[in-house]
């Protein structure tokens, strides 16, 4: 049951659209000093194999992992929950693209799937606190690694 309602939680939820936007310009600009003001300093990534905690440690992963990878993220049709006045989860419709140069071929993976957000109202601004991707198709072109 959601603690926000009216007026309030469409403005919450026009605040975390606008959060989600700006990471993904932060990602596709790769400005990491941006990206990292969007989320809590505690901040859990479920993306990888292991999950990853702490804002900092995903930021030197994100900066060596995406170094000369051109990237454009889409993210639609959000569907935000207030769990409490200052708790949020949401999922958003992913399609992501990255480009780059392997052994001096041009390559690409093309990725579709969900994003599963969680946030949290922190000195009056709503911020990411996880992240989990699920996948629902991947193609790349053939000989393709995007190794960090």
């Amino acid at each position: 049951m959601s603690t926000i309602e009216g007026l309030e939680r469409l403005l919450a939820v026009e605040e975390i659209v606008s959060l989600q936007s700006r990471r993904v310009r932060a990602v596709d600009t790769q400005d990491w000093a941006l990206y990292k003001v969007c989320h809590t300093d505690d901040f859990i990534s479920y993306t990888m194999a292991d999950p990853i905690t702490g804002i900092d440690k995903v930021v030197a992963g994100l900066s060596v992992h995406l170094e000369g990878v051109r990237t454009s993220h889409l993210v639609t049709s959000p569907e935000i929950v207030f769990t409490s006045a200052v708790t949020a989860t949401g999922i958003w419709v992913l399609h992501d693209r990255l480009w780059w140069e392997q052994e001096g071929s041009a390559h690409f993976c093309y990725g579709w799937g969900f994003y599963n957000d969680t946030y949290a109202k922190r000195d009056g601004r709503w911020l990411f606190t996880s992240r989990k991707i699920i996948r629902t198709r991947v193609e790349t072109s053939p000989g393709a690694r995007l190794t960090g």
